[in-house]
């Protein structure tokens, strides 16, 4: 993180809890390495790191997509859709070592999902190759 972004969620963490800052301020804000410590201890929160792959994905970026879908799987490995979007990430970045594994699990997970003929469709075209 940057350190405008820490001293900004210093100023919002000391707003927040009541304090002030400023002239006549009697809550001093946290520190700098106090809000990293902070931020770095708090958890993986799964949703949030699905969601930027989403928007990566969105924007063309496959391998920003493919990072956050995998570290969306660290935080919540029983996330379905995180292995679905992950594969379809791989799939554009044409690994299909890692599409498979991907899609695999996401099969496992959500045998009834309403993608799963699509994702067979697909490693039946990846192992044709």
């Amino acid at each position: 993180m940057t350190v405008a972004l820490l001293a900004s969620l210093a100023l919002v963490s000391a707003c927040a809890s009541g304090g002030s800052v400023g002239r006549g301020s009697t809550t001093p804000a946290p520190t700098v390495p106090a809000v990293q410590a902070s931020v770095e201890a708090a958890p993986i929160d799964g949703q949030v790191l699905y969601d930027q792959g989403l928007v990566y994905a969105s924007q063309g970026d496959y391998a920003a997509a493919a990072r956050a879908f995998d570290a969306c799987i660290e935080a919540n490995p029983r996330f379905a859709y995180a292995y679905y979007q992950a594969g379809l990430a791989y799939d554009k970045l044409t690994r299909p070592d890692l599409t498979a594994i991907r899609f695999e699990t996401f099969l496992r997970l959500a045998p009834d999902a309403p993608e799963r003929p699509q994702v067979e469709s697909i490693l039946r075209t990846m192992r044709g190759r």
